[in-house]
């Protein structure tokens, strides 16, 4: 994976974190183009797979609250499949009330 998607106390493995997901690079396309579809602050920053990023559990749910609506969209297949995955990771850590940690490879 060129990106892991860490839900946890912090990114480090003594943290017991849980890798929950990830990005690779074949998915860059349908990052942008969902970034044309909407201003998020979330995707923005994991778009850039080479730098490391942190979110809390506030981020998180208010980029729940962003992406749910697009699930109505007629989306690129691409689009629709990274989209129904970030939702996933972001749930997961909203159910377990945890931060999110974008690691890169």
């Amino acid at each position: 994976m060129a990106y892991d998607l860490v839900v946890g106390r912090g990114s480090k493995v003594k943290d017991a974190s849980d890798i929950v997901g990830g990005i690779e690079f074949a998915e860059l396309p349908a990052i942008s183009r969902l970034l044309k579809r909407i201003d998020s602050s979330l995707l923005q920053r994991i778009s850039n797979l080479f730098e490391d990023q942190a979110f809390s559990v506030s981020e998180i749910e208010l980029a729940l609250l962003q992406f749910f609506p697009l699930l109505t969209l007629d989306l690129h297949p691409d689009e629709r499949a990274f989209l129904q995955k970030l939702i996933s990771v972001l749930s997961y850590a909203k159910w377990k009330q945890l931060g999110l940690y974008g690691i890169a490879d």
